[in-house]
């Protein structure tokens, strides 16, 4: 895939910026790869910050902060980037996510202002599809008026993925700091009952786009490879979530996981499969705009950009 210029200059001045998990601050728009005849747009939603022992509370301290300090990261604080993927190609405009919205968290629901900043009209996307249903990839379904922002969209989503979020106990079931979250997503997914399509991992669900099994992180978890003439990319939502934390110890537990061990069996299976393939990647919660591969380094696994 080769940088596309129509759209990189757009957000250029704030690539210079950004640190490493720094993107997000800035009012930037987006960043263009093709792929095949059509095209790959890194948007941001902007970013989110949270204490580290909140999110890796089950790994010690001495080892996390080696490796962060090795790589010239805070100790106290992650603060992921949230890269959405916009996927053109003939009739088809279609969205991967649709960010956190405005009631999540102040730094997130930047998705309006890159789409307008690209040209690109919220009733001219015709397919979004789910990665998964937590709030920073689920709740801009809505606008302020709990109307579909994206109005003409069709929606996809896993079928583990839908039921384990609208199944009534799944609110009691999840920690207590999670229950507001449950009961955000339910209500959202709730307004696409009527216009939903539910897929099985593992199948093709648009042409050239194959729902990879990835959960773990939350029970229906898909990864997305999307395939155009040779070309081909993996959107990966939150398998494989920070670029040096979860790929040199995909064994360590991420507490925002719905099922620990599963998503590290997923982590260890997904970085052989795409280090082997030697595939390109977008991911929501690396580096901006996200693009980059899996290389094996002795013993792990090291994300280069590309």
């Amino acid at each position: 895939m080769t940088i596309d210029r129509r759209e990189f200059l757009a957000g250029a001045s704030a690539l210079a910026a950004n640190s490493i998990f720094g993107a997000g601050r800035s009012a930037f728009a987006a960043v263009q790869k093709a792929l095949g005849d059509g095209s790959i747009t890194a948007l941001s939603d902007g970013y989110m910050s949270f204490p580290v022992d909140f999110m890796y509370p089950a790994v010690a301290n001495e080892p996390l902060n080696a490796l962060l300090a090795r790589h010239n990261l805070p100790t106290d604080r992650l603060e992921p980037p949230c890269n959405l993927t916009l996927f053109r190609s003939g009739q088809r405009t279609v969205l991967f996510d649709v960010g956190g919205g405005s009631q999540f968290l102040p730094t997130t629901g930047k998705l309006p202002e890159a789409l307008e900043a690209i040209d690109l009209a919220p009733q001219d996307v015709t397919d979004i599809i789910f990665t998964h249903a937590h709030p920073d990839h689920l709740w801009g379904l809505l606008d302020d008026f709990d109307e579909l922002f994206f109005s003409e969209a069709n929606y996809y989503i896993s079928e583990p993925e839908w039921q384990f979020w609208t199944d009534p106990d799944t609110v009691n079931n999840v920690r207590d700091d999670q229950q507001g979250l449950a009961v955000g997503s339910k209500r959202r997914l709730e307004a696409l009952a009527d216009r939903i399509t539910l897929f099985q991992p593992e199948s093709e669900i648009l042409s050239g786009i194959y729902a990879h099994d990835t959960s773990g992180h939350t029970p229906g978890h898909c990864s997305f490879e999307v395939s155009n003439g040779t070309d081909q990319l993996l959107v990966l939502g939150d398998a494989l979530a920070h670029p040096f934390i979860t790929f040199e110890h995909p064994e360590w537990p991420f507490a925002q996981d719905v099922d620990a061990q599963r998503a590290i069996v997923t982590r260890k299976r997904l970085l052989d499969f795409v280090a082997t393939r030697q595939m390109d990647l977008i991911g929501y919660h690396l580096p901006y705009p996200g693009f980059g591969r899996a290389e094996r380094n002795e013993t792990a696994y090291r994300f280069v950009t590309k």
